[in-house]
Formats: structure tokens, sequence, C-alpha cells
């Protein structure tokens, strides 16, 4: 019995000294000091004193600065390596947030800071982070299951985050909230350098934009990924102010990100197991629910009715995003992990501007936002059926 438990208590210690494990606990860290705040910034901005078409020129302009940061992300990793790109990725983060606390109305120049040091953490940490995630697993075969494990870790701090965000902001005031979150993106810092035995520098030249996307195909999933983003920034930024508008509390926009963490981490894991065969289906039928619900958004006006297509659209939304980032990461491994993750953030963020900058330029950005979101999933059914069907791209492989 005693050998039982000493084997048991060994592999229990192995396993949190693993790299893997050191990650996803920076991972979780960073994901609960961002999602602590991540939903309340529109709000704090529009209570601060920003009109809403303001609030969305600060976020066209941070999308405006993030695409060459992109670029920058990708040679300052190749160059210092992955560990130095995330923590300065998440320095970034933090100035962003110091800046957010003395943020005045009226205060531009300050604004525009803001929106420089957001876009460079975006940069810098997502390039960065999701190279390091495909060197850190220990699944190269099957990535979707590391992916599912790392999806539902972010999940749980996603329900935790926006419930304690929500008692602060209420009990306190924005200020205490920003605090909070520097306090904890500052800690995330801590597990990543414990990460000793993954080598964090690519070792071959970068992959050309020509090699990379060799064929058509190549771009599959890349173009989902900048339709999917459509639907991102409508549930993620356009739909949270949509709910303050019409409720005018900071309690039903702090339900938004609880529902949606609480209803995907049992499906998450659940759907980590799915066959690579399934992904293809998966997605489709994901792209099809997600634009039937933003359609119904748009017919029907109803409080219960809004919190459960919340709920809907957290379920939905994982048949898209799983089986195509592991996807893209096993992709990434025949080809290079870096290119491929500073591409997937390029195609990711860019679309973006189109869509800020349209509801810059309108009046009614509620309901337009809704039909770019549904729109953006039809067309994902049209690349995943039409463009790309499945049996041709298994015809090719074959071939191949």
């Amino acid at each position: 019995m005693r050998l039982y438990q000493k084997f048991h208590y060994d592999e229990l210690y192995r396993f949190f000294r693993t790299d893997f494990w050191q990650f996803e606990l920076s991972a979780w860290l960073h994901v609960f000091g961002q999602s602590l705040i991540s939903v309340f910034i529109p709000i704090i901005l529009l209570k601060t004193g920003y009109s809403l078409n303001e609030v969305i020129l600060f976020y066209l302009i941070f999308n405006i600065f993030n695409l060459p940061l992109n670029f920058f992300a990708h040679f300052f990793t190749y160059r210092f390596g992955a560990k130095k790109a995330t923590a300065l990725g998440t320095i970034a983060y933090i100035i962003f947030f110091i800046l957010f606390y003395s943020l005045t109305p009226g205060n531009w120049p300050l604004l525009i800071f803001m929106a420089f040091f957001v876009s460079l953490y975006d940069a810098l940490y997502w390039v960065s982070h999701i190279y390091f995630f495909v060197k850190c697993s220990p699944h190269k075969n099957n990535i979707q299951r590391d992916n599912s494990l790392l999806y539902i870790a972010k999940k749980f701090a996603g329900v935790l985050a926006p419930l304690f965000g929500a008692l602060i902001i209420i009990f306190t005031t924005e200020h205490i909230l920003i605090l909070c979150s520097i306090i904890i993106l500052i800690l995330s810092l801590w597990p990543l350098f414990q990460i000793r035995d993954i080598d964090d520098r690519p070792k071959h030249p970068p992959v050309s934009f020509r090699a990379f996307f060799s064929s058509w195909r190549d771009l599959k999933e890349y173009l989902i990924t900048a339709f999917n983003s459509f639907h991102v920034v409508a549930e993620g930024m356009i739909w949270p102010i949509y709910i303050y508008t019409i409720f005018e509390s900071v309690q039903s926009v702090a339900a938004i990100p609880i529902i949606v963490s609480l209803t995907t981490m049992i499906f998450t894991y659940f759907s980590g197991h799915v066959k690579k065969s399934n992904r293809e289906t998966m997605i489709v039928t994901g792209a099809a629910l997600i634009a039937l619900t933003w359609i119904t958004r748009l017919l029907f006006s109803n409080a219960i009715f809004y919190f459960i297509t919340i709920f809907l659209i957290g379920l939905f939304t994982i048949l898209i995003s799983l089986p195509l980032e592991s996807t893209i990461f096993e992709k990434a491994e025949k080809k290079d992990i870096l290119t491929a993750s500073t591409y997937r953030n390029l195609f990711a963020m860019a679309p973006r501007i189109l869509f800020y900058g349209v509801l810059y330029l309108i009046i009614n950005v509620f309901p337009v936002s809704f039909i770019a979101a549904a729109a953006g999933m039809f067309i994902i059914i049209f690349l995943s059926l039409i463009v790309f069907p499945p049996d041709k791209l298994k015809s090719v492989k074959n071939d191949a």
C-alpha cells in the first residue's frame, strides 16, 4: 500500500513539475487576470464619459496598430525566444492597465497610448503563447487533447474571474479592479520562467508567405479564423455593451462570461476526444447554429431569451474554435509553428479593422454587428462545403 501511495505521489509530483503544467498554470493566471476586467473594459470606458462611437474608435485604433506588431512579435520571438516575448507582452498589458488607471474623459493622447500597448500585448503574447503551447504539448500527434485541457483551464478561470471582478467593481471602484488585474498578471510570469526544458527559440529560418501557403487549401483554416473573428468581436465586445445598455447593470454584464464558462467546460473535455475526421462536421455545425442564434437575436427581444442565447453561443463556439485551432497547431508542426501562430493572429485581427471601421461610420451599431456575425458564419459554411469540400480534400491527401 505504501509503495502504491508513493508511486502515485511521485507521479503527481512529476506532473506538477512538468513544463506543460507550468505553462497551464501561467496561462490560467494570465486568463484570470485578464478575465477579471476584460469584459468590463468597454463598460468602464462608457462610464468614464466616452461615447459608444468613441469606444469603437478606440478598438479600431487598437487593431490598426496590431497588424504590423504581429510581424514584430514574430521577429522578437525568433530572435529572443517565446518566454521573453510572452513576458514582454504581459508587461505591455500591465502598462496598458496603468494608463487605464489614469484615464480621464476626453484624454485621447492617453487613449491612443493605451491602444498601442494593448495591441503590443496582443501581438507579443498570443504569437509567442501559441508557439510555446505547441512546444510544451506532450501529445504532438493529437494536440486537440492538450488544447481541450488548456481550454478547460482557461474556462475555469473565466468562471471565477468575472464573478470576482463584478464583486470588486460593485463594492469598490474600477481602480481597485485594475490593480487586482495587474497583481495577477505579474504572478502569471512566475510559472512561465519555471519552464526550463523547452527550447523556446526556433532553430530554422522563418518560412516565407509563399512557402507557408504553398497551395490554396493551406489557407482554409486561416480564412475560417478571419471570418470567425466577426462573431468573436460581436460576442466579446458588442454584445456586453448591448446587454449593459438594456439592463444598465454591471451584474448583467458579469453574467455573460460566467454563463459561457460554466456551460462549456464539460463540453470542451468531451470535444477534445472527437476524432479528427469529425472536425469538419463540428465546424460546419457550429457555424450554422451560431448564425441561427444571431438571427434570432435580431428577431426576438426578451431578457430570459438573451441569457439563453449566451448559454447556447458558449456551446456552439467550441464546435468551431477547438477543432479549428487544433488543426492549425497540428499542421504547424510540419511547417513552422511560429509562422503559423503569427498568421493565425494576423488573420484573426485584420478583419476587425473592417468590422470596427464600418461600425464607426454607421448609427445602428447593434443590428449591423449581429448581421455581420451571422454573415461570417455563412461564409465559413460556404468555405467548408463549397470552396474546400471535405471529399475533395481527402482525395487530394490520398493522392499525395
